[in-house]
């Protein structure tokens, strides 16, 4: 469910649903998807939401893939852990876990009751979430072992009657959980308010529990939630530091007077300040752990910028989108220069000033090669533009039919006119493409985006493979051959040559706005235009492949098919030769313009709008000017061309301010 499907159409149908019914509906689809063979690699697909090379850092002697992770509040019951893994988090924390369950504890684990709270951004819990056995965990986790990503496990005993009990039962998890997970967070603080501990007391039972951590090199932190004051807080944090805690997990969570907890948006002031506390407290070496309400990119900077080493999302994800985590690592990205923790973050960020593309020579760079394929198929779509609109035949036609331009047009006064209104938009379409292409490979694969290289490389492959569809009818254009053989070789170069440095650090808006709102909309209606292209490609190809015309054809040309094959029974295998390779561009348009709709959809990118805009333009003009210059005007025939351009416009119209940047100027200098 990305933002741009989860934000206009699955978000406003779940919340009409009861908050536990639609959590299962989202959570168990997602679960069920990455169970699937290739569910996982179409999540990926779908989102791209990998974390950026350089948001890897080292916390606490723990590598992390990035600062973000996901908390344990999202998905209490674990059914879609495997799948919100890859939403970009660097660290996921599960939980609670427990040695000693309740008398009410039964072998099928059942999450909290919920209710959603859409005016604050937050959740209500009747209360917490029951614990996992230790033994129950273990299986629900496996399936992450595979994943680059760090598990945190929040041990929390509420069962617990005495301090040595509640010290013996943390030990006997971390022992039990050895070898699965790589640090726990300790929430039981709770335990020794209703135990009546003394930080002493406190800072004795942390150092045993630290020390059996310890023997299987997990780190430990403590989890302070906010519903208790500072200057409560403040006695337990110094035990803690004192028993040589790793480090604290600041937890958002507040309580409401019907008991109930209430995670969300409420709770972000105080987790900030919490974290500002905390950092002014115990200074740099104090590893801290953010979770409360970040539900935009402006809340993640924020708590990094009080001072917390990790930030954790959880309720975000329902109010704001699972594209919040993708969103919130741009933004950390742009900060990283003003990250003065690590050598690491210093080191990337030179690394990325210095791209890998202006150390080599361009004919060892992917991009040059996709350049020149682009503009070959650019240059060679423009000669069979004026082709097609002029000649509309060439020798080797003749040569295959027997027949000179003259006879064709003597067989049938309408049949030159309908191979041109195909030439023609089949050169629109080659235009169309080979623009995407020279502005994907020099603004994109230039400058190290993957997902460019990758839109550029499945688009030309389905091409390619097209020049195939045709050959069964007995007709070789060996112009074509040529071109395709050029031009395959080209591709081939891209693929063994390097795609080059990082990516340039892209800005991100901090906040929700209206620019960002449309866009969703404008998003899923190019990614609806791009799968159109696709299906329309697939409808043409089939066709070529089989009837080649279809009845409006043959309307148009006042003749049927058998008629056609009594005056020549190469004619057919002719129009099939443009049929098959219509469909097959229109497959390759459709891979480039869906993918970059999916990947690329970003917060100004101007060169994008620009270019898918031109293509559009350049593949609909033609195809639709044509059939009204020959006279193909049936309106059954041209609907889905204006279907496709309506959808096309409005989506770039809708898209427009997102990707320009519209009205950053004027929202600059209200600031």
């Amino acid at each position: 469910m990305p933002d741009w499907f989860y934000r206009t159409v699955t978000q406003p149908l779940l919340f009409r649903l009861p908050a536990e019914t639609s959590r299962a509906c989202a959570l168990g689809a997602m679960g069920t998807l990455a169970k699937l063979p290739g569910g996982p690699q179409a999540i990926d697909f779908l989102g791209h939401m990998r974390p950026d090379e350089r948001l890897a850092c080292r916390i606490a002697g723990l590598n992390f893939p990035t600062r973000l992770g996901l908390g344990p509040r999202l998905d209490p019951g674990g059914m879609a852990w495997p799948a919100l893994a890859r939403f970009g988090f660097g660290f996921l924390e599960v939980g609670p876990v427990s040695a000693k369950q309740g008398e009410r504890h039964s072998a099928v684990r059942q999450p909290n009751q919920c209710q959603r709270d859409p005016p604050r951004q937050a959740i209500l819990f009747s209360a917490a979430a029951q614990p996992f056995t230790a033994a129950a965990l273990r299986t629900k986790l496996a399936p992450l072992r595979k994943l680059d990503l760090r598990v945190l496990v929040r041990i929390a005993e509420p069962h617990a009657k005495s301090l040595d009990e509640l010290i013996e039962c943390c030990m006997q998890t971390i022992r039990d959980l050895r070898g699965t997970v790589d640090a726990f967070t300790l929430d039981v603080l709770s335990n020794f308010t209703q135990l009546g501990a003394s930080p002493i007391n406190c800072e004795s039972a942390l150092s045993r529990i630290i020390v059996a951590a310890q023997e299987i090199s997990c780190p430990v932190f403590l989890c302070i939630p906010t519903t208790q004051s500072w200057e409560e807080a403040l006695p337990f944090l110094h035990a803690a530091i004192q028993a040589s805690c790793t480090g604290v997990l600041i937890d958002g969570i507040q309580t409401t007077g019907n008991q109930q907890f209430l995670a969300g948006k409420p709770g972000f002031s105080a987790t900030l300040q919490f974290v500002e506390r905390c950092r002014q407290e115990f200074g740099p070496t104090l590893t801290i752990i953010a979770n409360g309400g970040a539900h935009e990119p402006a809340d993640t900077v924020a708590l990094r910028a009080a001072g917390a080493d990790l930030v954790q999302l959880d309720t975000g994800l329902i109010y704001s989108g699972p594209g919040l985590p993708k969103r919130c690592n741009s933004a950390l990205l742009e900060t990283i220069s003003s990250d003065s923790k690590t050598d690491s973050s210093r080191a990337s960020l030179a690394a990325s000033n210095s791209p890998l593309n202006q150390t080599k020579r361009p004919a060892e760079m992917t991009w040059f090669w996709t350049l020149l394929m682009g503009g070959g198929m650019f240059a060679g779509s423009l000669l069979a533009l004026a082709i097609a609109s002029t000649r509309v035949i060439l020798p080797y036609d003749e040569a295959f039919v027997g027949l000179s331009r003259a006879q064709l047009d003597g067989l049938n006064p309408r049949l030159l006119a309908f191979l041109t209104h195909d030439r023609v938009t089949l050169a629109g379409t080659m235009i169309a493409i080979g623009i995407l292409y020279v502005s994907l490979s020099w603004n994109g694969i230039r400058k190290g985006e993957h997902w460019a290289m990758v839109t550029v490389f499945v688009s030309a492959f389905i091409g390619f493979a097209s020049f195939f569809t045709f050959l069964g009818f007995g007709y070789l254009d060996p112009f074509h051959a040529f071109v395709t053989l050029v031009l395959l070789q080209l591709l081939l170069l891209g693929v063994r040559s390097h795609l080059g440095g990082p990516p340039p650090i892209k800005s991100v808006p901090l906040c929700e706005d209206w620019r960002w709102r449309w866009s969703l909309w404008g998003q899923l209606l190019a990614i609806c235009h791009g799968v159109a292209l696709l299906a329309a490609g697939m409808t043409i190809t089939f066709i070529g492949c089989t009837s080649v015309l279809v009845h409006e054809d043959l309307d148009f040309m006042q003749t049927t098919a058998a008629r056609l094959t009594e005056l020549n029974p190469r004619i057919l295998p002719l129009i099939a030769h443009d049929r098959a390779t219509f469909g097959g561009m229109l497959l390759s348009s459709g891979a480039a313009f869906l993918l970059p709709a999916l990947w690329g959809w970003n917060y100004r990118v101007r060169w994008l709008w620009l270019a898918t805009m031109l293509a559009g333009i350049a593949g609909y003009l033609p195809a639709i000017a044509v059939h009204f210059a020959v006279g193909y005007t049936d309106w059954g025939h041209l609907l889905p061309a204006f279907a496709g351009l309506q959808l096309f416009l409005i989506s770039q119209l809708l898209g427009f301010p997102y990707l320009w940047g519209i009205g950053e100027a004027t929202e600059s200098a209200k600031k």
